[in-house]
Protein backbone atom coordinates (compact mmCIF):
# COMPACT_ATOMS: atom_id res chain seq x y z
CA UNK A 1 0.00 0.00 0.00
CA UNK A 2 1.42 3.31 -1.03
CA UNK A 3 1.83 6.24 1.30
CA UNK A 4 -0.83 8.13 -0.63
CA UNK A 5 -3.34 5.35 -0.08
CA UNK A 6 -2.44 5.29 3.59
CA UNK A 7 -3.04 9.03 3.84
CA UNK A 8 -6.36 8.68 2.04
CA UNK A 9 -7.47 5.90 4.36
CA UNK A 10 -6.41 8.00 7.38
CA UNK A 11 -8.36 10.99 6.12
CA UNK A 12 -11.49 8.86 5.55
CA UNK A 13 -11.14 7.35 9.03
CA UNK A 14 -10.74 10.81 10.57
CA UNK A 15 -13.76 12.12 8.70
CA UNK A 16 -15.78 9.11 9.85
CA UNK A 17 -14.70 9.59 13.46
CA UNK A 18 -15.56 13.29 13.26
CA UNK A 19 -18.99 12.53 11.80
CA UNK A 20 -19.79 9.92 14.44
CA UNK A 21 -18.47 12.26 17.10
CA UNK A 22 -20.68 15.09 15.84
CA UNK A 23 -23.72 12.80 15.77
CA UNK A 24 -22.97 11.64 19.29
CA UNK A 25 -22.61 15.21 20.53
CA UNK A 26 -25.90 16.17 18.84
CA UNK A 27 -27.72 13.24 20.45
CA UNK A 28 -26.15 14.14 23.80
CA UNK A 29 -27.29 17.73 23.54
CA UNK A 30 -30.79 16.66 22.53
CA UNK A 31 -30.92 14.33 25.51
CA UNK A 32 -29.76 17.14 27.83
CA UNK A 33 -32.43 19.47 26.39
CA UNK A 34 -35.13 16.82 26.88
CA UNK A 35 -34.10 16.24 30.46
CA UNK A 36 -33.90 20.01 31.09
CA UNK A 37 -37.43 20.45 29.73
CA UNK A 38 -38.68 17.56 31.83
CA UNK A 39 -37.05 19.11 34.89
CA UNK A 40 -38.64 22.50 34.16
CA UNK A 41 -42.05 20.89 33.70
CA UNK A 42 -41.62 18.99 36.95
CA UNK A 43 -40.60 22.16 38.80
CA UNK A 44 -43.57 24.05 37.32
CA UNK A 45 -45.96 21.29 38.33
CA UNK A 46 -44.45 21.26 41.81
CA UNK A 47 -44.84 25.05 42.11
CA UNK A 48 -48.48 24.84 40.99
CA UNK A 49 -49.12 22.05 43.47
CA UNK A 50 -47.59 24.08 46.31
CA UNK A 51 -49.67 27.12 45.30
CA UNK A 52 -52.81 25.00 45.26
CA UNK A 53 -51.90 23.62 48.68
CA UNK A 54 -51.47 27.15 50.09
CA UNK A 55 -54.80 28.18 48.61
CA UNK A 56 -56.38 25.14 50.16
CA UNK A 57 -54.85 25.97 53.54
CA UNK A 58 -56.15 29.54 53.33
CA UNK A 59 -59.58 28.30 52.30
CA UNK A 60 -59.57 25.78 55.15
CA UNK A 61 -58.60 28.55 57.59
CA UNK A 62 -61.43 30.75 56.29
CA UNK A 63 -63.96 27.92 56.59
CA UNK A 64 -62.79 27.25 60.15
CA UNK A 65 -63.24 30.93 61.00
CA UNK A 66 -66.74 30.88 59.52
CA UNK A 67 -67.51 27.68 61.43
CA UNK A 68 -66.49 29.41 64.66
CA UNK A 69 -68.83 32.32 63.83
CA UNK A 70 -71.80 30.12 62.92
CA UNK A 71 -74.99 30.07 64.96
CA UNK A 72 -75.57 26.79 66.86
CA UNK A 73 -76.67 23.91 64.67
CA UNK A 74 -79.93 23.42 66.59
CA UNK A 75 -82.13 25.76 64.55
CA UNK A 76 -84.77 26.49 67.20
CA UNK A 77 -82.09 27.27 69.77
CA UNK A 78 -80.24 29.43 67.21
CA UNK A 79 -83.36 31.48 66.41
CA UNK A 80 -84.15 32.09 70.08
CA UNK A 81 -80.59 32.94 71.14
CA UNK A 82 -79.97 35.22 68.16
CA UNK A 83 -83.17 37.18 68.81
CA UNK A 84 -82.10 37.62 72.43
CA UNK A 85 -78.66 38.79 71.29
CA UNK A 86 -80.13 41.37 68.91
CA UNK A 87 -82.46 42.68 71.62
CA UNK A 88 -79.53 43.00 74.04
CA UNK A 89 -77.46 44.97 71.51
CA UNK A 90 -80.34 47.34 70.73
CA UNK A 91 -81.20 48.03 74.36
CA UNK A 92 -77.50 48.21 75.25
CA UNK A 93 -77.18 51.02 72.70
CA UNK A 94 -80.09 52.82 74.35
CA UNK A 95 -82.71 52.07 71.67
CA UNK A 96 -86.28 50.98 72.44
CA UNK A 97 -87.32 47.70 70.78
CA UNK A 98 -90.95 47.80 69.59
CA UNK A 99 -91.02 44.56 67.60
CA UNK A 100 -88.79 41.55 67.00
CA UNK A 101 -89.92 38.51 65.03
CA UNK A 102 -88.55 35.49 63.21
CA UNK A 103 -88.79 35.84 59.41
CA UNK A 104 -86.77 32.81 58.38
CA UNK A 105 -87.92 31.13 55.19
CA UNK A 106 -88.80 27.48 54.85
CA UNK A 107 -86.24 26.75 52.12
CA UNK A 108 -83.28 24.60 53.16
CA UNK A 109 -79.77 24.40 51.73
CA UNK A 110 -77.46 21.45 52.43
CA UNK A 111 -74.48 23.80 52.75
CA UNK A 112 -76.00 26.20 55.30
CA UNK A 113 -79.19 27.37 56.96
CA UNK A 114 -80.26 30.98 57.37
CA UNK A 115 -81.98 32.67 60.29
CA UNK A 116 -83.72 35.97 59.52
CA UNK A 117 -84.98 38.28 62.26
CA UNK A 118 -87.07 41.40 61.63
CA UNK A 119 -86.60 44.21 64.15
CA UNK A 120 -88.28 47.57 64.74
CA UNK A 121 -86.73 49.99 67.20
CA UNK A 122 -86.68 53.67 68.11
CA UNK A 123 -83.82 55.91 69.20
CA UNK A 124 -81.43 58.69 68.22
CA UNK A 125 -78.83 58.73 65.46
CA UNK A 126 -76.06 58.36 68.03
CA UNK A 127 -77.80 55.31 69.53
CA UNK A 128 -78.23 53.79 66.06
CA UNK A 129 -74.50 54.30 65.44
CA UNK A 130 -73.78 52.53 68.74
CA UNK A 131 -75.96 49.57 67.73
CA UNK A 132 -74.38 49.29 64.27
CA UNK A 133 -70.92 49.25 65.82
CA UNK A 134 -72.02 46.51 68.25
CA UNK A 135 -73.64 44.52 65.43
CA UNK A 136 -70.74 44.55 62.96
CA UNK A 137 -68.11 43.92 65.60
CA UNK A 138 -70.10 40.94 66.91
CA UNK A 139 -68.63 37.43 66.57
CA UNK A 140 -71.43 36.04 64.38
CA UNK A 141 -71.63 35.18 60.68
CA UNK A 142 -74.37 37.72 59.96
CA UNK A 143 -75.37 40.94 58.21
CA UNK A 144 -78.19 43.49 57.99
CA UNK A 145 -79.83 42.59 54.69
CA UNK A 146 -82.50 45.34 54.59
CA UNK A 147 -83.12 48.51 56.57
CA UNK A 148 -85.44 51.53 56.53
CA UNK A 149 -85.10 54.63 58.70
CA UNK A 150 -87.71 57.35 59.22
CA UNK A 151 -87.06 60.51 61.20
CA UNK A 152 -89.13 62.84 63.38
CA UNK A 153 -88.39 66.07 65.23
CA UNK A 154 -85.77 67.14 62.70
CA UNK A 155 -83.88 63.86 62.95
CA UNK A 156 -83.79 63.81 66.77
CA UNK A 157 -85.93 60.65 66.89
CA UNK A 158 -85.52 57.74 64.49
CA UNK A 159 -87.73 54.75 63.81
CA UNK A 160 -85.73 51.90 62.31
CA UNK A 161 -86.92 48.74 60.63
CA UNK A 162 -84.30 46.19 59.68
CA UNK A 163 -83.83 42.53 58.88
CA UNK A 164 -80.75 40.78 60.25
CA UNK A 165 -79.74 37.45 58.72
CA UNK A 166 -77.27 34.96 60.21
CA UNK A 167 -75.95 31.61 58.97
CA UNK A 168 -75.87 28.15 60.50
CA UNK A 169 -73.11 25.93 59.10
CA UNK A 170 -73.91 22.21 59.41
CA UNK A 171 -70.45 21.23 60.71
CA UNK A 172 -70.31 23.85 63.47
CA UNK A 173 -69.42 22.25 66.81
CA UNK A 174 -71.85 24.25 68.96
CA UNK A 175 -75.46 23.12 69.32
CA UNK A 176 -76.84 25.21 72.17
CA UNK A 177 -74.93 28.49 72.42
CA UNK A 178 -73.83 31.44 70.31
CA UNK A 179 -70.30 32.22 69.25
CA UNK A 180 -68.21 33.96 71.87
CA UNK A 181 -65.14 36.12 71.81
CA UNK A 182 -63.84 39.66 71.79
CA UNK A 183 -65.48 42.22 69.46
CA UNK A 184 -64.14 41.89 65.94
CA UNK A 185 -62.36 44.95 64.46
CA UNK A 186 -64.29 46.74 61.71
CA UNK A 187 -62.12 47.49 58.69
CA UNK A 188 -61.34 51.19 58.40
CA UNK A 189 -62.90 52.06 61.78
CA UNK A 190 -60.85 52.56 64.95
CA UNK A 191 -63.54 53.11 67.58
CA UNK A 192 -67.22 53.64 68.35
CA UNK A 193 -66.52 57.35 68.85
CA UNK A 194 -65.27 57.53 65.26
CA UNK A 195 -68.44 55.87 63.91
CA UNK A 196 -70.69 58.10 66.00
CA UNK A 197 -68.81 61.22 65.00
CA UNK A 198 -69.03 60.41 61.29
CA UNK A 199 -72.79 59.90 61.46
CA UNK A 200 -73.75 62.75 63.78
CA UNK A 201 -71.50 65.52 62.40
CA UNK A 202 -73.99 66.06 59.61
CA UNK A 203 -77.75 65.74 60.27
CA UNK A 204 -78.90 63.69 57.29
CA UNK A 205 -82.60 64.26 58.02
CA UNK A 206 -82.78 68.05 57.61
CA UNK A 207 -81.96 70.29 54.66
CA UNK A 208 -78.35 71.40 54.60
CA UNK A 209 -77.93 75.03 55.67
CA UNK A 210 -74.88 76.67 54.06
CA UNK A 211 -72.64 78.89 56.11
CA UNK A 212 -73.83 82.48 56.32
CA UNK A 213 -72.18 85.89 56.29
CA UNK A 214 -68.55 86.63 55.51
CA UNK A 215 -67.37 83.04 56.01
CA UNK A 216 -69.68 81.74 53.28
CA UNK A 217 -68.61 84.57 50.98
CA UNK A 218 -64.95 83.80 51.66
CA UNK A 219 -65.45 80.10 50.95
CA UNK A 220 -67.14 81.00 47.66
CA UNK A 221 -64.25 83.28 46.73
CA UNK A 222 -61.73 80.48 47.40
CA UNK A 223 -63.77 77.96 45.40
CA UNK A 224 -63.99 80.29 42.40
CA UNK A 225 -60.19 80.77 42.20
CA UNK A 226 -58.66 77.90 40.21
CA UNK A 227 -54.94 77.17 39.85
CA UNK A 228 -54.67 76.35 36.14
CA UNK A 229 -50.94 75.64 36.02
CA UNK A 230 -47.59 77.40 35.72
CA UNK A 231 -45.27 78.66 33.00
CA UNK A 232 -41.48 79.01 33.09
CA UNK A 233 -40.02 82.31 31.88
CA UNK A 234 -36.89 84.37 32.23
CA UNK A 235 -37.72 85.11 35.86
CA UNK A 236 -38.51 81.48 36.74
CA UNK A 237 -41.81 79.75 37.40
CA UNK A 238 -45.03 81.77 37.44
CA UNK A 239 -48.37 80.34 38.57
CA UNK A 240 -51.65 81.30 36.85
CA UNK A 241 -54.90 81.56 38.79
CA UNK A 242 -58.21 82.03 36.96
CA UNK A 243 -61.49 83.28 38.41
CA UNK A 244 -64.06 80.76 37.16
CA UNK A 245 -66.85 83.36 37.17
CA UNK A 246 -65.20 86.38 35.55
CA UNK A 247 -62.43 84.60 33.66
CA UNK A 248 -59.83 87.06 34.98
CA UNK A 249 -56.31 85.59 35.36
CA UNK A 250 -53.85 86.50 38.14
CA UNK A 251 -50.15 85.61 38.06
CA UNK A 252 -47.94 84.87 41.06
CA UNK A 253 -44.23 84.24 41.57
CA UNK A 254 -42.31 82.78 44.50
CA UNK A 255 -42.36 85.30 47.36
CA UNK A 256 -45.66 86.94 46.36
CA UNK A 257 -48.41 87.39 48.95
CA UNK A 258 -51.62 85.57 48.02
CA UNK A 259 -55.17 85.71 49.37
CA UNK A 260 -58.31 83.95 48.16
CA UNK A 261 -61.19 83.67 50.61
CA UNK A 262 -59.98 82.42 53.97
CA UNK A 263 -56.64 81.31 52.52
CA UNK A 264 -53.88 83.87 53.14
CA UNK A 265 -50.16 83.34 52.81
CA UNK A 266 -47.02 83.60 50.69
CA UNK A 267 -46.06 81.56 47.63
CA UNK A 268 -42.91 79.54 48.48
CA UNK A 269 -42.73 76.93 45.69
CA UNK A 270 -43.95 76.71 42.08
CA UNK A 271 -43.52 73.83 39.67
CA UNK A 272 -45.14 72.79 36.42
CA UNK A 273 -48.45 71.62 37.94
CA UNK A 274 -47.96 72.41 41.62
CA UNK A 275 -47.67 75.36 43.97
CA UNK A 276 -46.99 75.55 47.72
CA UNK A 277 -48.19 78.39 49.96
CA UNK A 278 -46.95 79.20 53.46
CA UNK A 279 -49.94 80.00 55.73
CA UNK A 280 -50.48 80.48 59.46
CA UNK A 281 -51.63 76.84 59.66
CA UNK A 282 -48.59 75.55 57.80
CA UNK A 283 -47.61 74.89 54.22
CA UNK A 284 -50.42 73.89 51.88
CA UNK A 285 -50.19 72.39 48.41
CA UNK A 286 -52.36 73.07 45.39
CA UNK A 287 -52.34 71.01 42.20
CA UNK A 288 -53.31 72.23 38.74
CA UNK A 289 -57.07 72.05 38.28
CA UNK A 290 -57.82 72.54 41.99
CA UNK A 291 -59.37 75.64 43.54
CA UNK A 292 -58.21 77.36 46.71
CA UNK A 293 -60.75 75.52 48.89
CA UNK A 294 -59.08 72.21 47.97
CA UNK A 295 -55.60 72.74 49.39
CA UNK A 296 -53.71 69.92 51.15
CA UNK A 297 -51.83 70.63 54.39
CA UNK A 298 -48.18 69.54 54.05
CA UNK A 299 -46.57 70.56 57.33
CA UNK A 300 -47.29 72.47 60.55
CA UNK A 301 -46.10 76.05 60.88
CA UNK A 302 -42.34 76.52 61.13
CA UNK A 303 -41.03 77.08 64.66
Amino acid sequence: MTSREKMLIGAVAAAGALWFGTQGLTRYREAVDRHTNLQLEAERALSEARTAELRGQRARKQVNEWRNQSLPTNREVAESLYQDWLRAQLTGAGMTVTQIADKSGSARNPQFAEVAVEVRAEGSLAQLADFLHRFYSGPHLHRISTATITAADGGQKLTCGMTATALILPDAKRTDKLAEGEPQPIEGVKSLDEVRQRLTDRNLFVAHAPKSGGEASADTSAAEAEFTGAVYGSDGWQSWVRNKTSGAVSRFEVGDAIEFGTLKGKVVEIEDRRMVIETEKGRVELRAGQNFSQTTLLAPPAA
